[in-house]
């Protein structure tokens, strides 16, 4: 799958493996905790390392540590009577199969780096242990488990009607993409990232458009408006027709939200999501302090039980303490495969919808999935909400990918 399932040369792989193992036994070796200077940050190696934030050894600290770095932060805050989970009554454990092997869930913890880690049954906390120094307070960087964020707020701009219809051209709101590939494109193809822009998602290759976009997201230039407004379109490719997941489309919707609402991103999360779920703590964005405009692709930090609360807002059909967040309607569109994406066409039968993936099962499971390994699982059916935090070696692993599938579709069934 392009975007989150990719397979890296063999060559990265080994190269940063060897890195790896050297810079963990000086790690061990010494008390100093590594630290990231963002300036010395190469933005051609932003997601492939050595020296990076988003690679270990360094990701098991600022993962859940995005504060500490030379970032401008949004901040999203918390509002109200905090939404009550219960705590854990006894311990939990369970099993599950991967490859013909057994393993049991702390192993799962040990094989995927796992950072944190929490189950919801309803609001009854079944599990939840933290690692790498993280605990109940730590903020974790989700990646792009905010653009199912960004999705649910576009849903709630519609339902006020600061948009009119998925169906508007992307121009009706962004007038200035008009010499741009958006031109030819609906905010339903850009929601089910069907844009046919001419992008090329490859870490590796330096003439990719993602070391285009992380220069952006690292340094501030070009602002995301204004690189988004230099994308052109791909002549063999009609919107609507093939997936292509991309952060431009999400970064597109952020900045049409922005645009109908008159309110700044992190400012509508926090009016129409964050202090409505019953968030225990802040929240925060982050961004380059030359980037003018603000992240809505993948940059929120939040705590794992406001994670659980976001998941379980959406496995009630937007509905949380008897608040209505979102719509039903919404929910259930927006986590519908899209036509050209069903689950079957993928090799872990993940479809996709509004910035939701969607496995392939009876329970109507849906998910949101960040690089790296940061999950939001959601079972309808079993009234399940799981939340996963990792700092993954590389950003894609198809491996991990299919045994946290696993994982937490044990869970579910021995939860429930």
């Amino acid at each position: 799958m392009k975007g989150r399932f990719t397979i890296f040369p063999i060559k990265h792989f080994v190269t940063t493996l060897i890195f790896f193992l050297t810079v963990m036994h000086t790690a061990t070796a010494s008390s100093t905790l590594p630290t990231i200077d963002i300036h010395k940050v190469k933005s051609s190696e932003l997601l492939t390392g050595p020296y990076s934030y988003f690679v270990p050894p360094y990701s098991y600290y600022y993962f859940h540590h995005m504060d500490k770095l030379d970032f401008q932060f949004d901040w999203v805050r918390r509002a109200g009577t905090v939404f009550p989970l219960k705590e854990p009554t006894h311990s939990f454990t369970t099993n599950y199969k991967f490859e013909n092997h057994t393993y049991t869930l702390s192993e799962y913890m040990t094989r995927n780096a796992v950072t944190g880690f929490l189950i919801l049954k309803d609001n009854q906390i079944i599990y939840e242990r933290y690692f790498h120094d993280a605990d109940q307070h730590s903020r974790f960087l989700t990646n792009s488990v905010g653009k199912s964020i960004t999705s649910t707020l576009f849903g709630i701009a519609l339902e006020e009607g600061k948009i009119s219809s998925v169906n508007d051209p992307v121009i009706k709101y962004l007038p200035q993409m008009r010499a741009s590939g958006f031109n030819r494109v609906t905010l339903k193809q850009a929601l089910e990232m069907a844009t046919g822009l001419d992008l090329t998602y490859d870490p590796y290759d330096p003439h990719s458009s993602t070391r285009q976009f992380n220069a952006a997201a690292l340094t501030g230039v070009p602002s995301f408006t204004d690189l988004l407004k230099s994308l052109k379109a791909n002549p063999k490719i009609q919107p609507g027709t093939l997936f292509d997941y991309e952060n431009e489309n999400s970064e597109m919707l952020g900045l049409v939200i922005e645009k109908t609402t008159g309110m700044p991103f992190n400012e509508y999360l926090q009016q129409k999501i964050w202090s409505k779920i019953g968030a225990e703590s802040d929240a925060f964005l982050y961004r380059a302090k030359a980037q003018k405009d603000q992240c809505a692709f993948g940059c929120l930090s939040a705590t794992l039980r406001d994670y659980a609360r976001f998941g379980l807002m959406m496995m009630n059909n937007g509905t949380l303490g008897g608040t209505r967040i979102v719509g039903a309607s919404w929910v259930k569109e927006a986590t519908t495969p899209a036509k050209f994406v069903k689950p079957a066409d993928e090799k872990e039968n993940l479809g996709y919808g509004y910035q939701w993936w969607i496995p392939s099962n009876s329970d109507h499971t849906f998910k949101a999935l960040g690089i790296f390994g940061q999950i939001i699982y959601i079972n309808p059916t079993k009234h399940i909400v799981i939340v996963e935090t990792s700092a993954w070696q590389t950003p894609e692993d198809e491996k991990k990918w299919e045994e946290s599938s696993k994982v937490m579709d044990a869970i579910a069934d021995a939860v429930s």
